[in-house]
């Protein structure tokens, strides 16, 4: 499996997409989620990239489904920050089987699209362990109902002025650490390295940080899940925090 994209939720798609550029990214409209009141922009850099999203229409929003429900009730609290990761495979059957076997409650893949500006309509299935994909230690998992590259026909990767040319990896903050290794093992293998409190696990090239944090740690101020994203990026660069609750660190 590879890490396909990083989801950033924001209060205000336009504004979070014109700081992001401020900070060198190249950011694109996406679209929006048909019948499920959200709305996103995408940073690509190849097959891996940044999702910027939003709520668009709160009634439709809060009629669809507990995802939608769950991101609409975040963002009334924060403005914007790391809310989940997916990795990609090409069978999520097989994928919910292994999770099973682990002991992870985790239903059927279910349908999505995305509908862009253009009106080419994308289409995947979603995999997601609990139900809800957001502010959770795991991630939740994509089969794309097109090929690898036709989709990058209709979504080129961008140019970004700030050097970025991929997601290099994602720290995670759990609560318990033994109970997230099983998950990870079950879809990702054993891991490449283990440290005090913190288990790594590789994706395809990409690192997954699993990192331990005690009940009062301010990386589970806003729940377990996604604290940090590393970029590869020629040369050295200072880390930037373009969003609230949003830290890129460059490698």
């Amino acid at each position: 499996m590879r890490l396909d994209h990083v989801v950033i939720a924001v209060r205000d798609l336009g504004a979070a997409s014109d700081r992001l550029r401020g900070a060198g990214f190249d950011v694109r409209p996406g679209g929006r989620h048909v019948g499920f009141g959200t709305e996103n922009a995408i940073c690509r850099f190849g097959l891996d990239y940044l999702e910027l999203i939003t709520v668009r229409d709160e009634v439709e929003a809060e009629r669809s489904s507990v995802r939608s429900r769950e991101l609409a009730q975040y963002l009334r609290r924060h403005e914007s920050g790391y809310v989940g990761f997916a990795l990609a495979g090409e069978d999520l059957d097989s994928v919910a089987a292994r999770l099973r076997a682990a002991g992870v409650a985790v239903g059927d893949p279910t349908p999505m699209k995305r509908r862009r500006p253009d009106g080419i309509v994308l289409e995947w299935r979603l995999l997601i362990p609990g139900d809800v994909a957001w502010r959770r230690p795991w991630p939740f998992f994509i089969e794309w109902g097109m090929p690898d590259r036709e989709r990058l026909t209709l979504e080129a990767p961008g140019a970004h002025a700030n050097g970025a040319t991929g997601i290099a990896g994602v720290s995670v903050a759990v609560r318990d650490l033994v109970r997230a290794r099983g998950l990870y093992r079950a879809v990702l293998g054993p891991s490449v390295h283990e440290g005090t409190g913190r288990s790594s696990f590789d994706a395809d090239g990409v690192h997954i940080d699993v990192v331990a944090a005690g009940s009062d740690s301010p990386l589970l101020e806003r729940g377990p899940g996604p604290f940090e994203v590393r970029l590869r990026a020629p040369g050295a660069r200072e880390p930037i925090e373009p969003l609230p609750a949003v830290r890129f660190t460059f490698e």
